[in-house]
């Protein structure tokens, strides 16, 4: 019998970045992320996917995406692109299905069937958009988000991390 990708996660253990950040999968199906570089337990996160890295979107993007240079010409600036519509001001990034429904936690996640995709946009509109994974690969990088209040006033917070160079099974199995 074939396994689901709520199956799958829920064999993971962790993930570790380049910058040695480590995302631990917990029970109740979030992450939570130990930021080296701080030494400090970041808040659970309700929602984890995987960001291609440019060589993977430069041949797998939609043409018209490559053709409007969406990507920028190299890693730099395309790892300059993203970051500037995460943490950019007035920017809005939602993981979605191939038909557009917002993708709130790793639950809903992994019991997507197809794709899923990172939407880079705004309020109005979206700019473009591209497929990550829902399982993590090497050399690709975290995006996590969180639903939160502020007070009376939802919030959401978006984190664009390092690559992938680490996944930790609860079995024991590394993969790095």
């Amino acid at each position: 019998m074939a396994m689901s990708s709520l199956d799958a996660s829920l064999e993971i253990d962790f993930v570790e970045t380049a910058k040695g950040s480590v995302y631990k999968y917990l029970p109740d199906g979030r992450t939570q992320r130990f930021k080296k570089a701080e030494n400090k337990m970041k808040e659970p996160q309700d929602a984890l996917v995987f960001v291609p890295p440019y060589d993977w979107v430069w041949k797998s993007a939609p043409k018209e995406l490559i053709a409007n240079n969406a990507f920028g010409e190299n890693e730099l600036i395309y790892d300059e692109i993203l970051l500037s519509y995460v943490q950019g001001e007035g920017k809005k990034n939602y993981i979605v299905d191939r038909n557009g429904r917002k993708l709130e936690t790793n639950k809903q996640i992994a019991q997507t069937n197809g794709d899923v995709y990172l939407t880079f946009g705004d309020a109005k509109k979206v700019d473009f958009y591209i497929p990550v994974s829902k399982a993590p690969k090497l050399g690709w990088c975290t995006y996590d988000t969180r639903k939160y209040m502020n007070g009376a006033q939802t919030m959401r917070e978006r984190h664009l991390g390092n690559k992938v160079v680490k996944i930790a099974y609860r079995d024991g199995r590394i993969v790095s």
